[in-house]
């Protein structure tokens, strides 16, 4: 009972410090609009959200003792034989395997009045070397609630590629399509940002917040992308008439679509096959370094916040598939949700709009039950999905095979790369 209160407390926190974009301060607020529903007519309902999740912890936290808390910490009897770990027993893992933290808070310049993206600071790295220039770098706070996570990504991504010698070379790199993860840098340990509000929910009020540092490579996260994806226009003129362009856009399109989906799912199986699952996939997760359908062949997609993935080792079979098969359907209602918003046509004076995530969970998992045919029969009935419809049929239904396979989850990503919905980007 004291453990899943804690991690819904943890997990509510967690999200809500993502909305707010990790730095709680006034003149901050309306950046919370990128992390929402595209409006900001919900702000207060956030705060007071917070505010009520906050007294809740602080209420709960007086309500059992010490003794309870330490073995709530401490770990549990099969922790070696089921991946989980207390956090005394993370910590001690991460300074064995990681190492100490790279990084001190007066590395960096002023952290609290640098620009926020997403959930993650842009602040200044200044090198400790001489004729060394100051760089942009990612710096991810972690509260001291949610420091078991912080641990747990720490451990994941120094499994996925290995920390770096030279901390400045690293940061000032150019951007490659491999690891298919951004690249974490280092960490250090330092006071929360937002005290007070740290202090309300967090167990031990003298804890200090982990702070995750990654190279800066300005992807943009994937649901900006819904959020103003337009249908394409094509580049008409006296020799070109009006459908021939419009054929060609969608086509454009569609091709960029399908790069994107390959990329996701190489990154997939990259970590996959490392014996790592990621656990939260979702168009908040992958980054995109352009959303523009001409820039298709060098598009680059990453993926981050491994806060709840998994080390998963090889003889754990069982509790490996699943949870590869949760990354895969995952996976499937991600591209399904860029699907719907990429080919989108409104119909109508007032529509509705694509279907979103939550959308789609309720109609596959819910309504049609994995169902992918009869799914395919209801996008079919309206006229504003057409072209959702006419991608995914492309190649004798290609794409819905695809997305079957996905949320069926009985092969690996590696396997569904070969996929025939993939052989057209082969034929362009």
């Amino acid at each position: 009972m004291l453990l899943s209160y804690r991690a819904s407390v943890a997990h509510a926190w967690l999200g809500y410090k993502s909305r707010l974009n990790i730095i709680s301060s006034p003149a901050l607020r309306p950046v919370r609009s990128l992390a929402g529903d595209g409006n900001t007519s919900g702000s207060d309902d956030i705060y007071e959200l917070a505010r009520m999740l906050s007294q809740q912890a602080a209420k709960f936290r007086k309500s059992i003792d010490d003794e309870e808390i330490s073995k709530s910490y401490d770990g549990f009897d099969d922790a070696t034989r089921s991946g989980t770990f207390g956090l005394q027993q993370l910590g001690e893992r991460v300074f064995r395997e990681v190492g100490p933290g790279s990084f001190d808070s007066a590395d960096f310049t002023e952290l609290d009045k640098y620009k926020v993206m997403r959930d993650r600071v842009m602040a200044v790295f200044l090198p400790r070397q001489p004729m060394q220039q100051a760089v942009t770098v990612l710096l991810k706070e972690y509260l001291p609630v949610a420091r078991a996570m912080a641990l747990n990504e720490l451990l994941i991504l120094s499994k996925l590629f290995n920390r770096p010698e030279d901390l400045y070379e690293a940061a000032i790199a150019p951007l490659r399509r491999r690891p298919r993860v951004v690249p974490l840098l280092g960490y250090f340990v330092s006071p929360p940002s937002a005290p007070k509000e740290a202090a309300s929910v967090s167990l031990d009020s003298a804890a200090a917040s982990v702070w995750l540092v990654y190279r800066y490579e300005k992807l943009m996260p994937l649901y900006m992308y819904l959020g103003f994806v337009q249908p394409p226009e094509g580049a008409t003129s006296y020799f070109r008439r009006t459908e021939v362009a419009e054929a060609e856009a969608w086509r454009a399109r569609y091709y960029w679509l399908r790069v994107l989906s390959r990329a996701l799912l190489d990154a997939v199986s990259d970590f996959h096959d490392a014996g790592v699952t990621h656990g939260s996939i979702s168009s908040r997760t992958v980054l995109l370094s352009s959303t523009r359908d001409a820039n298709a062949d060098a598009l680059v997609v990453k993926l981050e916040n491994f806060g709840f993935g998994r080390l998963e080792p090889v003889e754990l079979y069982t509790t490996s598939r699943k949870g590869q098969k949760n990354d895969l359907q995952a996976v499937a209602l991600t591209l399904l949700e860029v699907y719907c918003a990429g080919t989108f046509t409104s119909t109508t004076k007032y529509p509705i709009g694509p279907l979103t995530r939550t959308s789609l969970e309720r109609l596959l998992f819910e309504t049609y039950r994995g169902d992918v045919a009869a799914f395919r029969l209801y996008c079919a009935a309206d006229p504003s999905l057409s072209r959702l419809v006419a991608f995914l049929d492309e190649g004798r239904r290609s794409g819905w095979e695809l997305i079957a396979e996905l949320l069926r989850g009985h092969w690996g990503a590696t396997a569904l790369l070969h996929q025939p919905f993939f052989h057209m980007l082969n034929s362009r």
